[in-house]
């Protein structure tokens, strides 16, 4: 049945005409089948407006009027041949044309008056099916049935997860998450400062331990949890002195003291600094660093030590095992939900590190390098670390892990605070409700689709609904994201799965 009729425009942009009782949401997709070629063109609805067969521009004023006039007089108006004079008129950015089964850009002009369809799930044959899914595709309000997300070969391109609060971006994560847990190629980091995915943290919510391949997720924590889980330690000989001026403030003199301890001590810097006394030190730098700065950068490390996170023993640490999951293909949560934001980032920082390091030592073996899989690190609350182009491991990532099969997901409810150069790294963007302009802008200057026409569609976005961009994908594709209660709900029962080993003799 015909939703439309094409009324013309141009070559990237299609007006229709339809009924004045049809309803049209924004970011709906239509289809038209040109009454000269047949060939189908997609099309993706940005605006629409209503419009009457009436004479003069303030046709719709005037009727109003006397309509509220015979309100005020309790008489009824009568309005005749309304669903004719009356309809709607959508504008839509025209997406593409299937030719040969290929979706291409679109270089013509759509047929004059060429009927306009609703999509349907056949329509979508061309898309790809992706191992990495979270959700269906979306026509405007409506979700279909084709699923709708990534290959692991473009996690090394990074992706970005952008949405205000309450919007669903923890969720879209799990759902994220799940799928790496059912097909096992690839190797997620998730690193975790709300306690938020283990178990879901509230009681009606569920976690990635609820999930039937719970066999393939490692679970680190520095709090105690109610299920498996691993103790996380890491030794301090993993920390390096750019991880610490990214957590605390010093001057001038306490950051040259701060490099020389480093070049003194070597990998054990941290360690000697915690246990010899200032004067000892000062004496150990050749008296070139007064015993006073000296104390105050003892003093601001003494809270790293606080939590037992770190060991002063280096073959303490749980990154190996780490790295040894992820090359698994396995996912590994990192909870750090009960550390400051202080610890909280230097866990990330060293963790990340570790990864990126492994991958780009193992490059060097081109037939082992082979056999890994890609390695995704997310990074909650990503504007901490990613608002410069230097100093922290996350923004080398961003720059170079590509080549190495090491990607960042940055998760973030404010895109505009990252760096204009890292936010261009990032090849693939979920794009969920934003209210703020300056946000929606960033994201538009970065994306590797054209969101200037999505402006609308992103600022009306319910919670759950999202607009992934890529070059994986032919055009901003419309997302509705599973509730990942009801993802786990859908899946088959599972069969009996292995226990899974607690990692808690690793040191």
């Amino acid at each position: 049945m015909e939703l439309g009729r094409i009324v013309g425009r141009n070559v990237t942009e299609a007006k229709f005409r339809c009924p004045y009782g049809e309803y049209l949401a924004l970011g709906e997709i239509v289809v038209v089948e040109d009454a000269e070629t047949a060939e189908p063109y997609y099309l993706r609805v940005f605006n629409v407006t209503y419009g009457a067969e009436a004479s003069g521009d303030d046709w719709f004023e005037r009727t109003a009027g006397h309509m509220l006039a015979m309100d005020g007089a309790e008489m009824e108006y009568g309005f005749a041949d309304k669903e004719r004079r009356l309809y709607k008129l959508a504008s839509a950015s025209v997406l593409g044309v299937l030719r040969d089964g290929n979706f291409r850009r679109a270089k013509g002009l759509v047929a004059h008056f060429s009927g306009v369809r609703r999509a349907r799930d056949a329509d979508f044959e061309f898309l790809p099916s992706e191992t990495l899914t979270v959700g269906r595709l979306r026509s405007g309000d409506e979700p279909l049935p084709h699923r709708v997300g990534l290959a692991p070969e473009a996690l090394p391109y990074h992706i970005g997860i952008f949405a205000t609060t309450g919007m669903g971006k923890s969720n879209l994560l799990k759902c994220f998450c799940a799928s790496a847990l059912e097909s096992g190629q690839a190797g997620l980091l998730v690193l975790d400062p709300h306690g938020e995915y283990f178990d879901g943290g509230v009681p009606d919510r569920r976690g990635l331990v609820h999930h039937p391949r719970a066999d393939r997720l490692a679970v680190y924590s520095s709090r105690p949890l109610s299920g498996n889980y691993s103790q996380l330690r890491l030794s301090a000989s993993e920390v390096e002195v750019r991880d610490l001026l990214h957590l605390y403030d010093f001057s001038g003199p306490q950051r040259e003291a701060l490099n020389a301890a480093r070049q003194r001590y070597q990998r054990n810097w941290l360690v000697e600094l915690n246990e010899r006394n200032a004067e000892q030190v000062s004496e150990e730098l050749h008296g070139e660093f007064h015993p006073g700065t000296i104390g105050v950068i003892k003093r601001r490390l003494r809270y790293l030590w606080q939590f037992d996170l770190l060991s002063s023993d280096p073959d303490v640490t749980a990154s190996e095992a780490i790295i040894a999951h992820l090359d698994a293909g396995k996912v590994v949560l990192v909870d750090t939900s009960n550390m400051f934001e202080t610890e909280e980032l230097l866990v990330s920082m060293v963790l990340a590190r570790a990864v990126f390091e492994s991958h780009k030592a193992k490059y060097a073996q081109p037939k082992e390098f082979a056999k890994l899989p890609p390695v995704l690190v997310t990074l909650e609350e990503s504007q901490r670390l990613l608002s410069e182009t230097r100093g922290n491991v996350f923004a080398q990532i961003a720059r170079e892990g590509r080549k190495f099969r090491v990607g960042l997901c940055a998760v973030s409810q404010q895109p505009k605070l990252l760096h204009s150069e890292v936010l261009s790294q990032f090849n693939t963007l979920f794009v969920m409700g934003l209210a703020d302009r300056r946000d929606r802008e960033s994201l538009q200057a970065s994306a590797k689709q054209d969101l200037s026409r999505l402006d609308m569609e992103i600022q009306t976005l319910a919670a759950g609904e999202a607009i992934l961009t890529s070059p994986h994908v032919p055009f901003a594709l419309p997302v509705a994201v599973d509730l990942y209660e009801d993802y786990l709900q859908a899946l088959p029962p599972p069969e009996e799965q292995p226990q899974r080993a607690s990692d808690d003799g690793f040191f």
